[in-house]
């Protein structure tokens, strides 16, 4: 049996044999996750681009819903629509072995899919535990010369994610899966020179829309490569440095052996920036909290960090909303300057405060030789390691901390209050109480008709 077969038989087969309600309940975590997220970009500029372009005019066969905003469109642009509002403001899940961003790609290819299948929430969270695993298990074999190489996890790993989860729900066969797979690999892409604008988050929406394409040209009859995954110019080939086929042999039979979405799980955040900053937001807040320290307080702050930080966050002195999200340097200076970071510390006016642009020329962003690609631990893993936060006060102190983990992630998991509150923060931007609760006990129906629950998102008052 060829690779692509066996990992075309996991995706039909294997995995999908394998699923609990453990991993169930783990979908149901992301994807309540993932729809708070899209409301935050409601109404924002890129968003509205994005409806004008494909929903505004003549939209077609209307498939599928969109998210808050109750219109219908054919199923693969708003497959792209929603996956850019869920990563919009970079407070989306992500996936430290995945590098990347794992609900924004794949939950609006399940959404839409569903919809078309005409499928429940139980098939749903099933086709979503399976394109988990598949984005997760190949950022743990294409990495790290993937995204070394300028790749963007989210939307390479991402679209392969969306194209089996949108297969098993569109119930391919072997051969259609594998042909979707193979168009797949020509429509993958997304590239790190991007962050920080509008086109990071529609990476997203890219992987979504592709994938979901990729299958539902297959099921009729559209071919691709079906072995795509084998021999020479096969997918990792082409995607990684130092790949062979024998990473992903020898990888397939681990796949659901745990599932990724259960162990070692997502990284849910508290906080709507990219998630490599989170360390140092964690940092500058302790330092806050333990010895009251203020913004007049702060001569310089010294930020130690791996090496791929400065290649990650290259926007050091950010001039737009999007561009701070991706930049160290503002995240450490808004969490000293506001409570914490909030979706309104990241708009285009708050990124020019004097203030912030003041400390943000005192800050230093260093790489330590312990911390460089020099050292294997570190190249394998840039994002996992710890991050130091030193502040010189004007009264001659020097504090630090040094934060290991970051808040939200699996090993430091946010507390489920705190889940909930971020859940009706987000909501409450544009819904009742009542319809929150109503969409959170439509989640808990496994029998309910997908399409069904996404008519419940529609935000009623559209002022």
């Amino acid at each position: 049996m060829t690779i692509t077969k066996e990992l075309v038989r996991q995706c039909l087969e294997g995995l999908p044999s394998k699923i609990t309600s453990r991993e169930l309940e783990a979908a149901k975590n992301c994807m309540i996750d993932s729809i708070a997220c899209a409301y935050t970009a409601y109404q924002e500029k890129p968003i509205e681009i994005l409806k004008s372009l494909y929903l505004d005019g003549d939209a077609g066969k209307a498939d599928c819903t969109l998210i808050g905003y109750g219109k219908s469109g054919r199923a693969a642009d708003i497959a792209l629509i929603n996956g850019t509002m869920i990563s919009l403001q970079l407070f989306d899940d992500n996936q430290a072995e995945m590098r990347g961003h794992p609900s924004g790609p794949l939950l609006p290819a399940v959404l839409a899919a569903a919809e078309i299948a005409d499928a429940s929430i139980e098939e749903a969270l099933k086709a979503f535990v399976i394109g988990y695993e598949v984005e997760c298990r190949f950022g743990t074999i294409l990495n790290p010369t993937h995204y070394e190489n300028g790749w963007h996890a989210t939307c390479t790993q991402g679209s392969l994610a969306a194209v089996a989860a949108a297969g098993y729900l569109l119930k391919l066969t072997p051969e259609q899966m594998a042909y979707a797979f193979g168009i797949n690999a020509s429509q993958a892409s997304g590239v790190r020179r991007n962050f920080g604008t509008m086109t990071m988050s529609m990476h997203s929406g890219i992987a979504a829309s592709n994938g979901l394409k990729a299958a539902q040209l297959a099921k009729l009859g559209f071919t691709g490569d079906p072995e795509i995954f084998d021999g020479k110019m096969s997918f990792g080939d082409v995607f990684a440095k130092d790949w062979n086929n024998d990473l992903l042999k020898e990888n397939l039979p681990e796949w659901g052996a745990p599932f990724f979405i259960v162990k070692p799980g997502p990284t849910f955040k508290l906080y709507p920036c990219g998630r490599p900053p989170l360390f140092a937001v964690d940092g500058v807040l302790l330092l806050k909290e333990k010895f009251g320290v203020k913004l007049s307080d702060v001569k310089k702050i010294v930020a130690e960090v791996s090496f791929l930080y400065p290649r990650t966050l290259i926007h050091t002195r950010p001039v737009n909303g999007l561009q701070a999200k991706a930049s160290l340097e503002y995240c450490i200076a808004t969490s000293l300057v506001d409570e914490r970071p909030v979706l309104n510390s990241f708009t285009d006016e708050a990124v020019t405060r004097a203030d912030v642009k003041e400390l943000i020329e005192r800050i230093e962003v260093v790489v330590p030789a312990h911390l460089s690609e020099d050292v294997p631990a570190v190249r394998k893993a840039p994002f996992d390691q710890p991050v130091t936060i030193t502040m010189h006060l004007h009264d001659g102190r020097v504090i630090s901390e040094t934060v290991p983990i970051h808040k939200g992630s699996p090993k430091n998991p946010a507390s489920s209050l705190e889940l909930q509150n971020k859940f009706q923060d987000c909501l409450s931007l544009y819904c009742e109480s009542s319809q929150i609760q109503t969409i959170l006990e439509g989640i808990d129906q496994p029998s309910m008709k997908l399409r069904d629950w996404m008519k419940l998102l529609e935000i009623k008052n559209k002022g």
